[in-house]
């Protein structure tokens, strides 16, 4: 750490003190070369998922507009709120862990898809059609073909 009283890079530190809910950690040091004493504060720096949109613009993830867009398709339908939750919760924690910070929004949308694919197929080919830009009738036809064949696998 770089002294600010004379900028040597020679210090060490004297006392470490933990913040109360565990966020922070607050470090007292000493230059070696001036005896100056300072403190340094050390936080976690969350890593943040970048979205890149079908126009081409970016913005930070946002579970709540994943929430949002569940709560609309699934209005009226057997899905909870905390189900809406845990589905955003666990695409944030999947992009995480796969080291996805920058991603596009048609992959999120996958993502959403198939989980409420597998929670009310309702809610999931309402999701869908807002989200795929369906067109007309067929477009329904077709989606809902995929959803009997899909029952018919298990």
């Amino acid at each position: 750490m770089k002294c600010p009283n004379c900028g040597s890079l020679n210090d060490k530190v004297v006392d470490t003190r933990q913040s109360k809910d565990g966020t922070v950690i607050r470090r007292r040091r000493e230059c070696l070369d001036c005896g100056f004493r300072f403190t340094t504060y050390e936080r976690y720096e969350e890593e943040k998922i970048i979205v890149k949109k079908k126009n081409g613009t970016t913005e930070s993830f946002n579970k709540d507009k994943i929430i949002r867009g569940i709560r609309l398709a699934s209005k009226n339908r057997p899905v909870s709120e905390k189900q809406m939750i845990e589905i955003a919760d666990e695409i944030e924690k999947y992009l995480l862990e796969e080291g996805k910070l920058v991603v596009d929004s048609t992959e999120i949308g996958d993502l959403v898809q198939e989980k409420l694919k597998q929670i009310d197929p309702v809610a999931y080919l309402r999701f869908r059609s807002v989200y795929n830009e369906f067109q007309d009738i067929k477009d329904f036809e077709k989606a809902l073909k995929e959803i009997e064949e899909r029952k018919k696998e298990k």
